[in-house]
């Protein structure tokens, strides 16, 4: 990767960054086809059966995070944090990205999470347990009805906290 600006110019990080990503989306746009057609994965995204765990799992893995995720993604600062909570669909546009910038396969979102715990893996002797907190959370596998209906129809959907999440 060059990490030249110009000549005799040096890039600085964030265009280094910007790079490294571009060039990561390049190579690995045709592995987004190649596991699940775009016409297979629209049916599938039509249906609702994206899986916010596998948001996460695909941002974690990138090590991916903030709010540049989201311009990214071609939406705003919360939604991609509502994707990965299920209370926010994204449309077919930020879903498309939403790979590209992982570099993920489409059908990768598809998957259900597993339900092996990584407490109940030899993981547990070399995770601090912190760490094997985080990985046991309870994944959210489903989106709400009105946020899948909500970005099928067209409308913007801003979901509503419940009480008892409010301070």
């Amino acid at each position: 990767m060059r990490t030249w600006a110009a000549p005799g110019v040096r890039a600085d990080p964030a265009e280094r960054e910007r790079r490294r990503r571009s060039i990561l989306a390049r190579r690995n746009q045709d592995a987004l086809t190649a596991w699940l057609s775009a016409e297979e994965g629209l049916r599938m995204w039509q249906a609702g059966r994206l899986v916010p765990d596998r948001i996460t799992a695909a941002l974690d893995m990138s090590g991916l995070e903030g709010p540049q995720v989201d311009i990214d993604c071609g939406t705003t600062e919360p939604d991609v944090d509502r994707w990965e909570l299920g209370i926010k669909y994204p449309t077919w546009e930020q879903f498309l990205a939403l790979c590209r910038l992982t570099a993920t396969p489409i059908s990768f979102f598809f998957r259900e999470p597993s339900d092996l715990r990584a407490s109940e893996t030899t993981l547990v002797y070399h995770l601090a347990a912190k760490v094997l907190r985080e990985l046991d959370r309870t994944p959210v596998t489903a989106f709400t009805r009105e946020a899948i209906a909500a970005t099928l129809a067209g409308r913007d959907y801003t979901p509503v906290p419940a009480q008892d999440t409010l301070w």
